[in-house]
């Protein structure tokens, strides 16, 4: 396994700028999620993020929920695909990773 070092804490004097994606669902209805790690794992790449939301008083009331897409073939605009992990063995698998990395920086309630 290859892991990428977590890029989301700034160093002293740095400003934090958050890693910021918009995906388009099958009805062209767009999401933004914020990026809080991305790993490989077993020749492939996986990203936890969470979901921004334009409107603070909906984010404030929002249950943040981590949310982990596999890295897919780029389409033809050469753009990356992200596919939702279904399969429970690899969302477990790759989901235990991501908590071990995240629980160093987060409060995880198990």
């Amino acid at each position: 396994m290859q892991d990428k070092e977590l890029g989301f804490m700034p160093e002293e004097g740095e400003e934090y700028s958050a890693d910021i994606i918009t995906l388009s669902d099958e009805n062209g209805d767009e999401y933004q999620f914020e990026i809080i790690d991305s790993i490989e794992y077993n020749e492939e790449r996986y990203m936890a993020v969470v979901e921004m939301f334009d409107d603070s008083q909906k984010a404030l009331e929002a249950e943040p929920v981590l949310i982990i897409f596999r890295v897919g073939e780029p389409d033809e605009d050469g753009l990356d695909t992200f596919d939702v992990v279904d399969d429970d063995e690899e969302y477990f698998e790759v989901a235990g990773i991501f908590e071990q990395r995240l629980s160093e920086i987060y409060n995880i309630e198990e």
